[in-house]
């Protein structure tokens, strides 16, 4: 899997009770999102449920019928599918969520061009897709979300273990309501052309003057040689009349915006090897919570 994030497209309608929330009822909207990946045609994960853990109760699980599947491919470029639409939940604190994915061997996998490997979740069955950090459903009100799959740095290949991929899941739970876009297009003379031929990658730094860094996941080796300075998204930009980007579903605050041309292998930290070339927007990107911030190279 190369350098990119894989987008996530789920519609499930689901009810939930007896969560032991605060007192009174709130509407919850859930939305899952991502954005393209290298080298896949497929990546297909299946679901069994979902549960939810209250701070002041013992967390309740909705089983489906039946598993549900999906192939994680089918939303890119900022778009993103409904989860859970108009749940009524008890309000009050939530301690984590988490997606419960299938344990049986084989229903979840990824197809690229050397064909279809299993997609296995260690301890599965126990935590799933799990996101800790909690939130706040507001009594008589309501709260969307979106869960962003950061794959580009959950999937990996371990040695020793090919040809199956195996998910050490890394997502972010966003509050709709606090999130904005980044979009643009590189206007430069020359930028149809500007990678040479292959479409140039952007990359999103958390924060004001970072030194930009590569997609090194060292889960899959030694320990990053380089600070901990991981992109927080990445994206690709695609050929219309010029090469356009955008970033979706992006916390408001203060950003680095950085594009390359090299190839970025998670599995190798290039900065041991051959470091790549960034180019940084020239000041920093400020993303402000409903508006799309432009920035054009």
């Amino acid at each position: 899997m190369r350098r990119h994030i894989v987008a996530a497209a789920v519609a499930l309608a689901l009810s939930l009770s007896g969560c032991g929330g605060d007192g009174g009822s709130s509407t919850l909207n859930l939305s899952i999102t991502d954005a393209p990946v290298d080298e896949a045609t497929t990546v297909w994960v299946q679901f069994t449920g979902v549960e939810l853990k209250p701070a002041n109760g013992p967390s309740e699980t909705i089983t489906f019928d039946t598993p549900r599947g999906y192939d994680l491919l089918t939303l890119q470029n900022g778009n993103a599918a409904t989860l859970l639409d108009d749940t009524t939940v008890p309000a009050g604190e939530y301690e984590w969520l988490r997606l419960m994915p299938d344990t049986e061997p084989g229903s979840s996998y990824v197809i690229d061009d050397t064909g279809r490997h299993n997609l296995v979740i260690p301890s599965g069955a126990q935590t799933g897709l799990k996101l800790v950090g909690g939130f706040n459903m507001p009594a008589g009100g309501r709260g969307d979300f979106t869960i962003d799959f950061v794959l580009s740095k959950s999937i990996i290949a371990p040695p020793g273990q090919l040809p199956d991929y195996r998910m050490k899941p890394v997502l972010r739970m966003i509050r709709n309501a606090e999130t904005g876009s980044i979009a643009g297009q590189f206007l430069t003379p020359g930028a149809a052309t500007i990678c040479g031929g292959p479409a140039p990658s952007l990359y999103l730094y958390a924060g004001a003057n970072v030194t930009p860094d590569d997609l090194y996941n060292p889960l899959q080796g030694p320990a990053d040689t380089a600070p901990d300075v991981d992109p927080l998204m990445t994206t690709t930009a695609v050929m219309n009349s010029v090469y356009e980007y955008r970033f979706s579903y992006v916390q408001a605050g203060t950003y680095t915006l950085a594009v390359t041309c090299d190839e970025d292998d998670p599995a190798v930290d290039e900065n041991t090897t051959t470091p790549l070339t960034f180019f940084v927007y020239p000041e920093p990107v400020v993303v402000t919570a409903g508006q799309t911030t432009t920035a054009n190279f």
